[in-house]
């Protein structure tokens, strides 16, 4: 005996109250989807550095040496194989929170807001990208698709020298 033999036929199914479609238009059909095509969440992240403030004295790239850079870049390697949606659902830290996410450039200590103006980061955007890479050290910059333009390197996350003020 076959699977479609062992069927069982619906017990309520009565083929006289069948309603018929009267305007069935298939051609009108809109499809189904279960994401919106244009996200770029399903990517994988991509990185910039054109964007980096060398020249700020807390949160400047300039004042990094070489082996601070390449644990940035070991760091960074490790989100490579991850998409932007498993990134931003990276949970962890005292809080449970979300260690990556995006924060309102209002948000950010009075020294930070008047950086972004002088580099004319905040009169064309509103948000930064915030990526933990490790338990101090944020990375701050512009999220554009699947790209992250990075801005400054914080590794003063939570004092008092941090670009980004934490509730304690």
């Amino acid at each position: 005996m076959s699977k479609k033999d062992k069927r069982q036929p619906k017990i309520n199914y009565n083929p006289a109250n069948k309603e018929i479609r009267a305007h069935y238009e298939p051609h009108n059909r809109v499809p189904r989807v279960k994401e919106d095509p244009e996200s770029t969440e399903h990517l994988t992240p991509a990185w910039q550095f054109h964007r980096c403030d060398d020249e700020h004295t807390l949160w400047g790239w300039g004042k990094l040496d070489g082996k601070a850079y390449l644990d940035i870049i070991k760091n960074l390697h490790g989100f490579e194989t991850m998409t932007w949606n498993q990134i931003k659902q990276a949970a962890g830290g005292r809080s449970s929170g979300t260690n990556n996410h995006t924060l309102s450039i209002d948000e950010f200590v009075k020294e930070a807001k008047k950086r972004l103006e002088e580099l004319k980061i905040s009169d064309e955007y509103e948000k930064l990208f915030s990526l933990r890479l490790e338990n101090k050290l944020r990375l701050y910059g512009i999220r554009d698709g699947r790209v992250l333009r990075f801005i400054w390197h914080d590794p003063y996350h939570g004092s008092k020298n941090g670009a980004y003020p934490t509730k304690k």
